[in-house]
């Protein structure tokens, strides 16, 4: 099967604060790499590939496209957003990593990044509760939640947030 996106580039830029000047082409890696790494954890290999399955052929409908529309796309613009931080300033080429800095502006320092990268997370995290919840409360609409063998991902619904400290 073909490598879709669940967003687009558009509502990615629309729904965070990176610039419209951002080329599409480089977001859709890391696009694809939060719908792999948070989405499909949470939605498991059996909804995920349906979900897939359903857009490629235009008929996305009824639950599912209120779950893509209303909680997966609010997830993935961030998990896509935090993904792609890092990426921002760093290029790598065919002969060195190197830092890009435009003429008219002072690039974050690696602690103020972290920190915004910290505050992303966050917002990644807490919709990625929401879409946790919402499966918790509705599974018999999404019956490929159950359907999970051998070597699929089955859906984690634990806790989204986590924050550094494990006491045991």
């Amino acid at each position: 099967m073909s490598q879709v996106l669940f967003i687009s580039s558009k509502k990615l830029k629309d729904s965070t604060a990176l610039n419209g000047n951002v080329d599409v082409a480089f977001l859709q890696p890391h696009v694809l790499l939060a719908q792999k790494k948070y989405v499909k954890l949470r939605l498991g290999s059996q909804l995920y590939d349906k979900i897939e399955a359903d857009i490629i052929a235009g008929t996305l409908t009824g639950h599912y496209k209120t779950l893509v529309d209303d909680f997966v796309s609010e997830m993935l613009v961030h998990w896509s957003f935090y993904e792609s931080i890092p990426f921002l300033r760093f290029k790598v080429q065919n002969n060195n990593i190197v830092s890009k800095t435009a003429d008219n502006s002072n690039p974050l320092s690696v602690e103020e990044a972290a920190q915004l990268r910290g505050e992303i997370r966050d917002t990644a995290e807490f919709f990625t509760e929401a879409l946790v919840n919402h499966l918790c409360h509705y599974p018999e609409r999404y019956p490929e939640l159950k359907t999970n063998t051998e070597d699929d991902v089955r859906p984690d619904s634990d806790e989204s947030y986590f924050s550094g400290l494990y006491l045991g």
